[in-house]
């Protein structure tokens, strides 16, 4: 459970709450569709390496969710079952009772609310993070020194650092002048 404990403090670090966009007409108000949830939150489990798989059980009169965190190292964390009747005993009822058990399911599991709309209505929305890919820095590397002349460790170089984030070009530099500098003196 550790790589996977650590991977959703950092994917939880980055989440925001999710966008109320969808409109309940019965109650007049305003609530977090499933697809708002998983925006809020797949970006984040995924550049951590994890995502989120929803079992359905058998469940008389409603329906039964239950939502499982996998993370790529094969580890995984339940979060237990949720039930949720279904008011009418009809597709439309079971469908509407499953949308709504999945939606509170994931939330309830990432710690994700819904935004306040009367607060957010007042002041600007701050700009969406942008999370940036990582590239693996060990193949980035191991690519640049297995070159055999200084065009393709140049190209290969390119190549990485047009790629990479800003967090990461300053030390992809720093190894390709190694590199190139070994080159120099052979």
């Amino acid at each position: 459970m550790n790589e996977l404990a650590k991977s959703l403090v950092k994917a939880q670090a980055a989440m925001n709450h999710a966008a109320k966009d969808s409109k309940n007409p019965h109650f007049k108000s305003a609530y977090s569709s499933l697809a708002s949830v998983i925006d809020a939150v797949r970006p984040h489990l995924s550049v951590n390496g994890l995502a989120i798989v929803q079992k359905t059980h058998d469940a008389e009169g409603g329906v039964c969710v239950e939502t499982v965190l996998i993370h790529e190292s094969g580890q995984e964390m339940s979060f237990g079952k949720l039930f949720v009747p279904a008011s009418k005993q009809d597709s439309q009822g079971f469908g509407s009772a499953l949308s709504y058990a999945k939606r509170y399911s994931i939330q309830t599991a990432l710690c994700v609310a819904s935004s306040d709309d009367d607060g957010e209505a007042a002041v600007k929305s701050p700009p969406k993070q942008v999370i940036p890919v990582l590239i693996d820095m060990d193949y980035a590397v191991d690519e640049m020194a297995a070159q055999t002349d200084l065009e393709a460790l140049k190209a290969c170089f390119a190549k990485w650092y047009k790629s990479a984030p800003d967090s990461q070009k300053e030390v992809l530099k720093v190894m390709y002048d190694g590199i190139k500098a070994n080159w120099e003196n052979q």
